[in-house]
């Protein structure tokens, strides 16, 4: 009786055509998915009943650093007061017999 050994069992081939791959092959392969992915090809990864898409981001544009003194007229002396005295009260403190 001939047994197969364990590297053989874990040699099977994947096919890269497909579309669908379990989370394990996704693991084993996850380098020549975001590939196949960058190049805008649906990559799905199937765990139980889940099903996940891979997929590319586009690159996010960096938000602008505000000068110096930009918001300094956005609000006015009296709600500025009216802020700080809400989120002083709006403070919970902790019991006196606990410090």
């Amino acid at each position: 009786m001939k047994v197969a050994s364990p590297a053989r069992l874990r040699n099977s081939k994947i096919d890269f055509q497909s579309q669908l791959f379990t989370l394990s092959k996704a693991k084993t392969y996850l380098g020549r998915l975001m590939e196949k992915a960058s190049r805008g090809e649906t990559v799905y990864i199937i765990k139980g009943r889940q099903r996940f898409i891979l997929q590319e981001v586009p690159e996010i544009d960096p938000i602008p650093m505000r000068p110096a003194g930009y918001f300094t007229k956005a609000y006015n002396q009296a709600e500025i007061q009216e802020d700080n005295r809400l989120a002083k009260a709006s403070v919970v403190r902790p019991p006196k017999d606990l410090e």
